[in-house]
């Protein structure tokens, strides 16, 4: 595969439609976060961007390369999509670990999870193709496809619920203003202070002692993602570990 380590800072690459909608979520979530407040009906003023280092590691963990598509979800940091869908850069490993131990095939990755589906994207975007979610249930043995932008604005419409916008709002919500205001980038990564740079050890007793990399969230027990001494990378249960001193 390529490695993500060739990637360089840069604006991310995607469709106008593709934009509006993750832009038009994100200008929803903060309408309503503030109670409908006038004025409010816009994508939070911030930086839109996910890590080179973040997306190296997500992209070792399913041996694939994330579109641009993939990585705007990501740069977004909706909370509807992370809190409903589980779609957030630090899961795609573990999600696409699941979705292909249940039959899913390997030429997808899982950004996210819809109940007993998985929300796929593929894992080798041919350039130029109009991206599209899969949709995979029952062990992948039932997809469908289903445009990007078209699912990203059915989830606009399942923010608001049975809330209805007034005309004046839809027209600002689909104008240009709101698509401007979002523009996801790929950055170079922070630099993090040797004090927080100290990852919790832990111990296996048939994997031995290793790295805490991240806690999977999602699930009926906490799991963690640990990079062993040996070099091997597993999402265990928290439970089957337990903590070491970092002398050991």
């Amino acid at each position: 595969m390529t490695s993500a380590n060739e990637r360089t800072e840069r604006r991310l690459v995607i469709s106008e439609s593709t934009q509006s909608a993750i832009a038009q979520l994100l200008a929803v979530e903060s309408w309503l976060a503030s109670g409908g407040k006038r004025g409010t009906l816009m994508p939070p003023l911030r930086d839109y961007t996910v890590e080179l280092s973040a997306v190296a590691a997500a992209e070792e963990a399913i041996d694939g390369r994330l579109s641009d598509e993939a990585l705007a979800i990501f740069a977004a940091g909706s909370e509807f999509l992370a809190e409903r869908y589980g779609m957030r850069l630090g899961m795609v490993g573990a999600n696409t670990e699941d979705a292909h131990a249940a039959g899913v095939p390997k030429s997808l990755v899982a950004v996210g999870v819809d109940g007993g589906a998985f929300l796929c994207l593929p894992a080798t975007p041919a350039l130029g193709e109009r991206p599209r979610l899969v949709i995979a249930s029952n062990g992948g043995t039932s997809t469908r496809r289903e445009p990007l932008e078209r699912w990203l604005l059915d989830r606009v419409d399942e923010a608001l619920d049975d809330l209805e916008l007034s005309e004046a709002d839809q027209r600002r919500l689909d104008g240009d203003e709101v698509l401007q205001r979002f523009v996801p980038e790929l950055v170079a990564s922070a630099e993090t202070p040797a004090a927080e740079n100290l990852a919790r050890r832990v111990k296996h007793a048939k994997f031995g002692v290793g790295s805490v990399i991240r806690e999977v969230l999602g699930g009926p027990e906490p799991k963690l993602e640990i990079e062993f001494d040996s070099g091997d990378k597993r999402v265990l249960l928290a439970r089957f570990v337990s903590d070491v001193s970092r002398a050991s």
